[in-house]
Formats: C-alpha cells, sequence, structure tokens
C-alpha cells in the first residue's frame, strides 16, 4: 500500500488537480441543494443587482441569480468534457487500431483524413460542421469530436504498430486468434495508458472550445446558464456590471486549471517519460 500511495502523494499536480476537479464534481451533483434559486427564474425588479447577501453574485439583465446560473453552469462543462472525450476516443482509438494493424490502403486513407483534418484550425471546423449541423450545445459536442480525433488516432496508430510485431501478439496470430481478438486483447491493453493522458490533457481543450462556440453563439442558446453565453451576454453590461463576466470567468478558469493539473498528473504518473523538462 505505502509503495502504491508514495507516488500519489509525492505528485502535487495529481493531488491539486483532482481536489479541483472533485469540487467542480461535487457542485454539479448537488447545484439543485447549493443553488438558492432556479437559474432560469427571471425576476426585472431584481435587473443587474450588485452582489449582496441576497445574491451573492448578483444577478443579470433578466433578474436572474448569477450564482445559481454559474453553479447550474459546472454540468454543462462537465457534460462537454464527458462526452467529447466519448465520441473523439471511440472514433479515434478504433481508427488508430484498424490503421496500425492493417496498414496498407487502410493506413494510407486514415492517415491522410487524420493528417487533414490535424492541418486545420480547430475553431474554425468546428465552426463549419456546426454551420451543416445547427446551433445547439449538442452538435458543438460532435463538431469539436470530429474535430479532435484525430490525435487520438496517430498516437494509437503509432503505438499499433510498435505492438503488432511483438512476440506476445506474433504468438497470438500462429494460434489463429480473430484479429479483433487480438487488437481488444493484446494491443488495446498496452495503449491504455496512452490513452488516459491523452484523454485527460485533451479535456481543458475540449471546455475551452465549448465555452468559446457558445461565446460567438453557436453553443448553448438562452435561456442556458452555460459560462460560454454568460461571457458573451456580459459583454453589453460589462462597464456598469461586470461581476456579469467575472464569475462565469473565475468559474472557467478553476475548472480549466483543475483539469489541466489532473491530466500532468495522470502523465507524470503513467508515463514518466513525458514529465516536463
Amino acid at each position: 500500500m505505502k509503495r502504491f500511495l508514495r507516488p500519489l502523494l509525492k505528485n502535487r499536480n495529481l493531488l491539486m488537480g483532482t481536489v479541483m476537479v472533485l469540487i467542480v464534481i461535487l457542485i454539479a451533483l448537488f447545484a439543485d441543494v447549493i443553488a438558492p434559486y432556479k437559474f432560469d427564474d427571471a425576476n426585472l425588479n431584481n435587473q443587474l443587482e450588485a452582489p449582496s447577501s441576497n445574491f451573492l453574485f448578483g444577478t443579470d439583465e433578466f433578474g436572474r441569480d448569477l450564482f445559481s446560473r454559474v453553479l447550474f453552469g459546472s454540468r454543462i462543462s462537465l457534460r462537454v468534457a464527458v462526452l467529447a472525450a466519448l465520441i473523439e476516443i471511440t472514433i479515434g482509438v478504433t481508427l488508430g487500431l484498424l490503421s496500425g494493424y492493417y496498414g496498407g490502403t487502410t493506413d494510407r486513407i486514415t492517415s491522410f483524413f487524420a493528417d487533414l483534418t490535424w492541418s486545420m484550425p480547430p475553431i474554425i471546423m468546428s465552426m463549419a460542421v456546426i454551420t451543416v449541423l445547427g446551433k445547439g450545445l449538442d452538435n458543438v459536442i460532435i463538431a469539436i469530436a470530429i474535430v479532435s480525433w484525430a490525435q487520438y488516432a496517430r498516437i494509437v496508430r503509432a503505438k499499433t504498430q510498435s505492438l503488432k510485431n511483438m512476440a506476445f501478439v506474433e504468438t497470438a496470430v500462429a494460434f489463429n486468434e480473430r484479429d479483433l481478438s487480438i487488437m481488444i486483447r493484446y494491443i488495446l491493453p498496452n495503449i491504455l495508458p496512452s490513452i488516459i493522458v491523452l484523454a485527460s490533457l485533451s479535456i481543458p481543450a475540449t471546455i475551452m472550445s465549448t465555452t468559446a462556440l457558445s461565446f460567438l453563439g453557436l453553443g448553448a442558446q438562452h435561456p442556458s446558464p452555460d459560462w460560454g453565453l454568460a461571457l458573451s451576454s456580459s459583454m453589453k453590461n460589462i462597464s456598469n456590471a461586470p461581476w456579469l463576466a467575472i464569475y462565469p470567468g473565475l468559474a472557467l478558469v478553476f475548472t480549466v486549471f483543475g483539469f489541466n493539473l489532473l491530466g500532468e498528473g495522470v502523465r507524470d504518473l503513467l508515463d514518466p517519460r513525458l514529465k516536463a523538462r
């Protein structure tokens, strides 16, 4: 037990990141209990009230409690992070395994589309996909996943190419095991740590991309408590009600920073060769 706990306790990034992410998760789970109001409760008599004992973070232009909206906004960020990561991993790992294992035409076609996707600015490509799919948070998640799968495919492909010639894989081939069984039973477990590291490091970028698209009006729509949408709405009142931008911005920074620390901690724990020098 001590041998297992010692590297965890020494990994400050992992500890701090875990605590910060757990705070966000607990807030998202218990937002209904913590929030003093519903996020869409509007009262025009309370328009743009400054932070006070009644409204901890103040109110917006519709008289909605900003503290409650920030709390409920954490649910959106976590939902985006989990769903986008699952879609990216599914597409990228599947194509990477097929490309690395079979090579030939499969590898050339997959590598072409991966390189094409990788070469385009993610935010521009996401906007193009949303133009086809339409506005909305679900479409933003799909767009980001379509844009980001290539990073998983490239790494999984390279790892698969190096593993398929190993003795344990050749032994499985000699015993006439099916290709799918070989990829799932022998190759995938050996590249799983790299996938976990990449997923933990890509989640903050996913949250930021979703926030940026919501800020541009392409993601979540009113009356959603999305932080990007809140930042966009705050621009017209930024001079006389700066709290509208400050508190959603701080929540976003806290969440992204927490996931960044967690990702770096997981990277240092699972793949010490990638530690920052």
